[in-house]
């Protein structure tokens, strides 16, 4: 093997390989999640009145649960800027544009589930420096349960654009995403559904290091 030959295998090495900054978004955005999901766990799971899961949101880590979901709905963006960037250097489409715009709600969604929980709590201890209010405690769940399937449609839309967008490039990255809409979107799952997202990130993170 020549000198030559040598440098142009490790130039396309590094041209299949390139930047691990996606693959590193996702891998923190899946450690985000996990982290905020084993820090807030469920607290209010078993709570029966209102004056119960305002107790239990008082002793519960909600505020840096919600900074983890922060960060997990950044990198996820991230990631999603990235794929959006890939898949347009094939062509220009509809679905490419809007999916930016879908992920961004998804995961705002889904955070603002856990910030309402975390907002409680802050005023409770801070702002009026007692414990959390069976009031505050119940609009809190009241938010959640908006937020959270709102969050799920969205999450659905925006893995129809990346089926749609992705189907000439990679056919089981359209396949998984279709799949994954598919749950979110049936209400028995959609719930679980929506925190396995944070793997969807995570493979696509590592797909698009791959890509270079």
């Amino acid at each position: 093997m020549t000198t030559t030959t040598a440098h142009q295998s490790a130039d396309t090495r590094t041209r299949r390989r390139g930047s691990p900054l996606h693959a590193l978004a996702g891998l923190g955005a899946l450690t985000a999640f996990a982290a905020a999901a084993v820090v807030f766990g469920d607290p209010i799971g078993g709570a029966d009145t209102a004056q119960e899961a305002a107790r239990a949101l008082h002793g519960s880590s909600a505020e840096l649960a919600a900074v983890l979901l922060g960060a997990y709905a950044l990198l996820a963006m991230a990631v999603t800027g990235g794929l959006a960037a890939r898949l347009g250097r094939e062509r220009d489409s509809g679905a490419i544009r809007i999916m930016p715009v879908m992920a961004a709600a998804h995961v705002l969604l889904l955070a603002t589930a856990f910030v309402a929980f975390a907002g409680a709590v802050v005023v409770g201890r801070q702002v009026l420096g007692g414990g959390v209010s069976p009031g505050a405690a119940e609009s809190a769940l009241l938010i959640t349960n908006v937020a959270h399937p709102m969050s799920a449609w969205l999450g659905a839309g925006f893995l129809v654009a990346v089926a749609l967008a992705a189907r000439s490039t990679s056919r089981v990255l359209a396949i998984v995403s279709a799949v994954f809409a598919v749950g979110l979107l049936l209400p028995p799952v959609g719930w679980a559904v929506t925190y396995l997202m944070a793997f969807w990130f995570a493979g696509v993170g590592s797909w698009l290091w791959r890509q270079g």
